[in-house]
């Protein structure tokens, strides 16, 4: 970890820190502890990565609670910024795309329809409208569907059928 991927949050809480703490002896592998917290590792991530146990953690995680809740906030507001502009990017080049004939005429309907599905969906997620779950079967007929075939197969070959 370099000086410039330090969190000032995580540091003014870990400077903060009783000097009897885990956090004052291993200040490094504490602040290590704090940026994974923030960012949502495992236990088991943070454990391999500062060599501290799982009891070591959950006490720094006790301590410094509102410092990684505001860590995680950022990371979140970064996110974002970051998702809005690729969404701008992807605008562009859909313009781009849309301006060269050529170009489009290489690009399968299926991504962008599924594409397009995506970004509707993702869209009506950030107004809080419902959830669109798309489930996939497979091709096979259910054992109803298979009744129904050979009850319908039947019927045709009674209307068909001359009585001897």
């Amino acid at each position: 970890m370099n000086g410039e991927n330090i969190s000032p949050v995580l540091l003014a809480s870990l400077v903060d820190s009783d000097c009897r703490t885990l956090e004052a002896r291993e200040p490094a592998r504490a602040m290590l502890c704090l940026e994974q917290l923030a960012e949502g590792n495992t236990w088991e991530e943070i454990a391999e990565a500062t060599g501290f146990t799982f009891n070591q953690i959950s006490k720094v995680k006790a301590r410094h609670e509102m410092a990684i809740d505001v860590r995680r906030k950022q990371l979140a507001a970064d996110g974002f910024e970051m998702a809005e502009g690729l969404r701008l990017l992807a605008k562009q080049k859909l313009e781009m795309l849309a301006n060269n004939p050529d170009a489009l005429a290489k690009v399968n309907i299926r991504d962008l329809v599924l594409s397009y599905g995506i970004a509707v969906d993702k869209g009506m997620q950030a107004l809080g409208e419902n959830k669109v779950v798309v489930e996939h079967k497979a091709g096979k007929p259910s054992l109803e569907d298979a009744m129904k075939a050979i009850a319908d197969a039947r019927a045709a070959l009674q209307k068909e059928a001359v009585e001897i």
